[in-house]
Formats: structure tokens, C-alpha cells, sequence
């Protein structure tokens, strides 16, 4: 469970709850009762945590499994954002403590029409290419806002806060190519 994921990490830097709570900016009860799997974490929270225990954002999102260089498509690696009809699936292999190290990371994502990819822009220490598969989305880079197609593709330089909005009738299913990635 995340919350497990969350208090083993946190105990095995040798932090206490307040200290968590200082670094986050979060509450003391808030991460008590996400540790505890009471509540779930925006995908912001999240992102706090993770900067503050020092691991990436992933490490609590992602189904846990053995890596390989091949990756079927029934068994990729989901990441499971809270509250979240959103799905993200790693195309590439993610390394799980072996021998398997991407040089970039490559996500399939589905949004739902009339869904953000967050609640508020996001900005990460890679280069970031998206390309539209099916849909048609709105991207918001920095104070810049783009209109992509089926087939249209947008390039993210790191550290640049960005999201994207479905504006088609159906899904819009995407893939992001981040180098270096984020793992």
C-alpha cells in the first residue's frame, strides 16, 4: 500500500513525522493518515513527499514487479496516480534494483475527455516529448497554452511547468518521451 511505501521510507531516513510534515509543508495528521492509508494523496502531495524523502515520485506510484528489456503490452508497469481516472503505463523498462537502466523513459498515458493531467502544472529534470495519438488536447507550457492534434507532437524543456487538458469528445491517448528519465 502506498502508505507503507511511504512510512518505510520516512523511517528509514530516520525522520519523524514532523520532520516530514516541516519539509513537505504538509500536516503532521495529514502524512499520519496517509501512512495509514486513510486517505489519498493529490498527486501534488505526492510530489512533495517524494522531494522531501529524497526518492522519485514513481517509487510510490508504480506496481511493483521484475524489470526486463522486453515489455509486453498486458504487462507494463502502471503508475497509479490517487484519485485518478488517468491511466500511465511505462513503455520502457523501469528499473526495479537490477541491471536494467533506461537512458530515457517512455510513457503511454489515457486522459478522459474534460480531464487535466493534474491539478496544477508540473515541471521535472527532463526534456519532455508528447506526442498525441488519438484526441486532441490543450497543453499549457510556462504562460504559453498549445492546441495538439491527432499526430501532433510538442517538445517540454526541463524544469518548464506544464500540463494538458483532453478537449476532444473521447479519450486522449498520448506518449511522453523524457530524457533523462525520471526513475
Amino acid at each position: 500500500m502506498l502508505g507503507n511505501k511511504i512510512r518505510e521510507i520516512r523511517m528509514s531516513k530516520g525522520l519523524k513525522l514532523s520532520e516530514l510534515a516541516d519539509k513537505t509543508g504538509l500536516s503532521t495528521s495529514y502524512i499520519s493518515l496517509l501512512e495509514r492509508d486513510l486517505t489519498s494523496p493529490s498527486i501534488s502531495s505526492l510530489r512533495k513527499i517524494a522531494e522531501a524523502l529524497e526518492v522519485p515520485l514513481f517509487h510510490f506510484l508504480i506496481e511493483e514487479s521484475k524489470s526486463s528489456i522486453l515489455v509486453r503490452r498486458d504487462e507494463r508497469k502502471k503508475l497509479a496516480l490517487p484519485n485518478s481516472n488517468i491511466i500511465h503505463e511505462y513503455v520502457t523498462p523501469v528499473p526495479m534494483g537490477n541491471h536494467v537502466k533506461p537512458k530515457q523513459e517512455i510513457i503511454y498515458t489515457e486522459l478522459d475527455p474534460g480531464c487535466w493531467s493534474s491539478d496544477e502544472p508540473m515541471s521535472h529534470r527532463a526534456d519532455e516529448c508528447l506526442l498525441v495519438l488519438e484526441g486532441k488536447i490543450e497543453v499549457q507550457v510556462g504562460m504559453e497554452t498549445y492546441v495538439l492534434n491527432e499526430g501532433d507532437s510538442l517538445y517540454i524543456e526541463e524544469m518548464l511547468p506544464h500540463r494538458y487538458y483532453t478537449m476532444s469528445e473521447k479519450k486522449a491517448k498520448l506518449i511522453s518521451a523524457l530524457v533523462p528519465p525520471n526513475f
